[in-house]
């Protein structure tokens, strides 16, 4: 799979990046992702472009796989 994510960690803190961006606003969920050492292309990329997300189709990680807004 090309866009799997090899760091566990990174693909976790991003899962509830989205959680709190669904939650809490996309504002706590920039904070968070902020606070954990991504940069601010990355959040941009994870938080208003879905389409570029990385896909855990085949894994147990990503309960948010496919989601559209």
């Amino acid at each position: 799979m090309l866009n799997e994510r090899k760091d566990q960690l990174s693909a976790q803190k991003v899962e509830v990046a989205l959680v709190f961006q669904q939650m809490l606003g996309t504002a706590e969920a920039e904070a968070y992702l902020a606070l954990n050492g991504f940069s601010a292309e990355m959040i941009a990329r994870i938080l208003a472009r879905p389409d570029m997300r990385r896909c855990y189709a085949d894994s147990e990680v990503g309960a948010f796989v496919n989601q559209v807004d």
